[in-house]
């Protein structure tokens, strides 16, 4: 599903963000990103999503090599991936259904296929009955869950998470983890960068960690902070 091949990258400013970078990653898998603030987890969520463009190495995501994607090639691409962000990013002048049909909108879907998929996302992820109600109405746990649907309305291959617990409280964290545990499940491949030690520990999923660029742990039943 996601594969980093001698991967670097340096911005504008010549800071280097990833250096040398090999990972793989099969479909199917839960795995966990961690590291510092500034480790480079940012720039690996960049590339995976086509955002930047690796300067040296090679990027492949569900089978396409993204260095040699033409830019008209991006948005088809990126409708096989699935992005969940820490602070939501919902429209606020739109109802959670149309939050998450603007998700299909944007590829042109028809309004039968809208009126199908959009209650279906929201009930998948526990918001059956609330499609009327805008962000505002909603807590934010709930919120995410709206995130999530319009994340997964596309029914993508691959769904990034960056952070996607950090604005939540413990209790409500765990209501999404166990939610991601679920959609995962079901066959998506869920890969997430976050700083939350205790639901990383406690999950014992794989972890890879991250610092100053460097990728220095890939453990298969990882926890936040290696003992050795």
């Amino acid at each position: 599903m996601i594969t980093f091949n001698n991967v670097s990258f340096a911005y504008a400013n010549g800071a280097s963000a990833l250096s040398n970078v090999n990972f793989h990653m099969d479909k199917g898998e839960f795995v966990f990103l961690v590291g510092p603030s500034g480790a480079g987890k940012s720039s690996i969520l960049k590339l995976i999503f086509r955002e930047i463009v690796a300067k040296h190495g090679q990027v492949f995501v569900n089978n396409n090599n993204l260095g040699r994607l033409k830019q008209r090639q991006v948005p088809y691409f990126r409708r096989q991936v699935g992005v969940v962000y820490q602070d939501f990013r919902l429209l606020p002048e739109k109802t959670a259904a149309e939050n998450v049909a603007f998700a299909l909108e944007v590829i042109e879907a028809s309004s039968r296929e809208i009126k199908r998929r959009v209650p279906y996302a929201l009930e998948s992820v526990g918001l059956g009955g609330k499609e009327k109600r805008y962000p505002h109405q909603l807590s934010g746990g709930e919120q995410q869950r709206v995130a999530l649907a319009r994340a997964l309305v596309n029914n993508p291959a691959l769904l990034v998470c960056d952070e996607p617990t950090g604005n939540l409280d413990p209790n409500t964290s765990w209501q999404i983890m166990n939610l991601l545990h679920d959609i995962n499940l079901r066959g998506t491949t869920i890969f997430i960068a976050t700083h939350d030690r205790e639901i990383v520990d406690k999950m014992g999923r794989r972890v890879l960690e991250l610092r100053e660029g460097i990728l220095v742990r890939d453990d298969l039943k990882g926890v936040y902070v290696d003992a050795n």
